[in-house]
């Protein structure tokens, strides 16, 4: 590739929404693409005979790389809950070829989501767990982006249409907006980003867990993250405390050195 490549960032039609926790007053949620939505600007950005997928297993760990133009960018995946039906491997294949899309760009916007709170209706199911009303489904009816990051968002009930999140909030400056409505922090904390805060702690169980795969207990991965981190920033870091990015190099790093490269 002579020029860098670039993808754009998602429509409003290519994000899903997800129900996350529910409580007698709302919901959260979280924001998500599907491996469909890569594979879809994939083929549209560079065409489908340029691109390619493969899969390896390390250890025990089934990474996925997207392959353009002769390079590869790789990542490795998660299991979905077992449905005692046998996809939760179907899961993690997944799982792993959206994270390498993520790897190239692809929705890497959607770690700047805000958190999200669903102003919908509650109720008790029959084991007495909260549960959104009606059984209702989300979309995501508009985003906006300035830069890299999400400007605005609005979410919408699938059934009634009604609008149930919105971002910013009416009155509120967006750099405001990512704190929980005033009526609901005794529901949910205020944070930065549930989406990123949910993504850098599957991560740092990735890399334990990898690290656990090749006979390396949990401190000596977490002083192997540490240590890389220190050479390459000369700052110390500790391993708890390191972003989505930072773990994301970490754990690339990790499966490298465990595969002998």
């Amino acid at each position: 590739m002579s020029e860098k490549l670039t993808f754009r960032k998602l429509r409003a039609d290519e994000i899903e929404v997800r129900v996350k926790s529910v409580s007698e007053k709302g919901a959260s949620a979280l924001i998500y693409k599907t491996a469909r939505t890569d594979m879809d600007i994939l083929d549209e950005t560079v065409g489908a005979e340029r691109w390619y997928n493969d899969y390896k297993e390390i250890k025990g760990n089934l990474f996925c790389g997207i392959c353009v133009d002769g390079v590869m960018k790789w990542d490795c995946g998660v299991e979905s809950r077992d449905d005692g039906e046998g996809n939760e491997k179907k899961g993690e294949a997944s799982d792993s070829f959206k994270r390498a899309g993520f790897r190239w760009g692809i929705g890497r916007e959607l770690y700047t989501a805000p958190f999200i709170w669903l102003n919908v209706k509650t109720e008790k199911n029959s084991k007495g767990n909260w549960i959104v009303s009606n059984f209702a489904t989300f979309s995501v009816k508009s985003i906006g982006y300035e830069g890299t990051r999400i400007s605005s968002l609005s979410i919408i009930d699938d059934k009634s249409g009604e609008t149930v999140y919105t971002f910013p909030r009416s009155g509120s400056k967006p750099k405001d907006a990512k704190s929980v409505p005033a009526e609901h922090k005794d529901e949910e904390p205020a944070k930065p980003s549930e989406f990123v805060g949910a993504e850098a702690a599957k991560l740092r169980k990735l890399i334990i867990d990898l690290g656990a795969s090749a006979g390396r207990d949990e401190a000596k991965v977490r002083m192997f993250a540490e240590e890389l981190v220190e050479r390459a920033t000369k700052k110390f870091v500790k391993f708890d405390d390191m972003d989505v990015g930072i773990l994301t190099k970490v754990k690339i790093e990790l499966a490298n050195k465990i595969a002998g490269k």
